[in-house]
């Protein structure tokens, strides 16, 4: 407003003095010199208000953007309250649960824990649902049919601390010798305490430590089902107490046992104990039994090996591993001259090989069977690999090999191939497996397992077929 004013001012004077020095003398007078001087320090003037108005107008909008900043500010921090209110709410409707403060909720699996870490329990489960197709030239040529292969339930956690670990597995039985069908048992049960950062102590029922194969669990298979040659020749699980070593490198087993499971032929060659049922301390026929195995990681990391799948981009990793078995029947209390303890020797040896998209796997089992009256003894090979072609589709192979025999038989051995492929719908959790299986040379009763579809023969012809689609569901 002021500089309006002044401009005003400066045009009339200006107009005015013109005209005067239109009207009057040519050359200016003492007073048009006085007047020219005014209007000089007007305009100077006039110049100064210009330059203060315009900083005056940039703190102006400096204010402004200021003003913006800070409301935006206060707006951002009202959606954070807000957001930490949601959460406390839903956090108060997950904790004190019966007024005791605990927790429950998912972190990739269900479970209930203690505000202050001492106690947690965590539920898993595992749903595997099959078709399958036999075929061999004896007979009822034909076997097909759906089946839920297994339905297990697990309950695992720590009490007091987490060095203090336990496990509660449930499975629904099939058609397993001494269990009716359809109903739900312990499969594993243990607790475990962690000693230092090496050394750990396991009590319960819980596998033998011995055959790679059988200590990677079934929903990290990479087959259907495992081999023929490991269902023969694994040890099973049984009660006892196991210690383990384990550190970057390296990890060592040994455990003491009631007794291992004689799958040898499905015979009971070795007459011992181990199974799928919980048996009292005195009906066991076993003195003693003894396992150990050892690992060594020459590269990788151990999680790798947790199962027999290497998808794409995961680093290179191997590593190899070992184990013996030493058991030795009670006494019959007969009076003889000589023994009559049956002794039970095994070994296996294995090789893993995991790089980003592709594995390869391959071990061997040894098993000796020292009775007063007979002695027997097997072997068997696997070889395994695999590779991804997309992210979420893999392609497998495996071949078999096993012979075995008493002192009196020798059986038809064992040769047979496979192949298959998985689909990763959500790695492990979610994946739909098929494979197909081709029997070489004759299927005998030393081989056959029911839980891989694999049925004996007595001769024939053409070569057995298996054809197995399994979906698998993990929570």
């Amino acid at each position: 407003m002021h500089r309006m004013l002044e401009r005003g001012w400066l045009a009339i004077i200006t107009a005015c003095s013109l005209a005067g020095t239109a009207i009057g003398e040519e050359s200016p007078t003492e007073e048009q010199m006085e007047w020219q001087e005014h209007l000089s320090r007007l305009e100077e003037r006039i110049q100064h208000l210009e330059a203060e108005n315009s900083r005056q107008a940039e703190e102006i909008d400096e204010l402004h953007a200021l003003n913006d900043a800070d409301w935006l500010t206060e707006k951002r921090a009202d959606e954070i309250r807000a957001l930490i209110s949601d959460t406390l709410a839903d956090s108060d409707t997950r904790s004190n649960l019966l007024d005791s403060g605990l927790t429950a909720g998912w972190d990739g699996h269900y479970f209930l824990a203690s505000p202050d870490g001492r106690f947690r329990l965590q539920l898993d489960g595992q749903l595997q649902f099959r078709w399958m197709w036999n075929f061999h030239d004896e007979g009822d040529h034909h076997r097909r049919g759906f089946e839920f292969t297994r339905t297990k339930f697990t309950f695992r956690g720590h009490v007091f601390n987490p060095d203090l670990t336990f496990l509660i597995r449930t499975d629904m039985t099939r058609n397993e010798p001494g269990l009716v069908t359809g109903l739900y048992f312990i499969r594993d049960a243990w607790f475990r305490y962690r000693i230092n950062n090496e050394w750990t102590v396991r009590f319960g029922r819980f596998k033998l430590p011995f055959t790679r194969e059988e200590l990677v669990p079934s929903q990290y298979q990479q087959a259907v089902e495992r081999s023929l040659v490991n269902e023969s020749m694994n040890l099973g699980r049984n009660d006892g107490i196991e210690f383990t070593y384990a550190d970057r490198t390296k990890k060592i087993m040994l455990m003491y046992s009631e007794g291992a499971l004689d799958s040898l032929g499905g015979f009971g060659i070795a007459g011992q104990q181990g199974g799928v049922t919980n048996m009292t301390a005195s009906t066991g026929d076993v003195e003693y039994a003894l396992t150990g195995r050892a690992e060594y990681l020459l590269a990788g990391s151990w999680q790798q090996f947790a199962d027999f799948t290497s998808p794409l981009g995961e680093e290179f990793g191997m590593m190899v591993g070992g184990a013996v078995h030493w058991e030795e029947s009670e006494s019959t209390g007969g009076f003889s001259f000589g023994r009559d303890e049956t002794r039970w020797y095994a070994a296996t040896l294995d090789a893993s090989i995991e790089w980003g998209g592709a594995n390869f796997f391959a071990s061997g089992a040894w098993h000796y069977v020292d009775a007063p009256t007979f002695h027997a003894q097997a072997w068997g090979w696997v070889v395994q690999a695999g590779a991804y072609f997309t992210p979420k589709l893999e392609f497998f192979a495996r071949w078999e090999y096993g012979w075995w025999d008493t002192a009196v038989t020798r059986f038809q051995d064992l040769n047979m191939l496979s192949i298959g492929a998985n689909y990763y719908f959500d790695g492990h959790d979610l994946k739909l497996t098929a494979d197909i299986g081709f029997g070489a040379s004759v299927i005998s009763d030393a081989w056959d397992s029911d839980i891989t579809q694999w049925r004996a023969e007595g001769g024939g012809s053409d070569p057995q077929i298996v054809f197995r689609t399994q979906f698998q569901l993990l929570f």
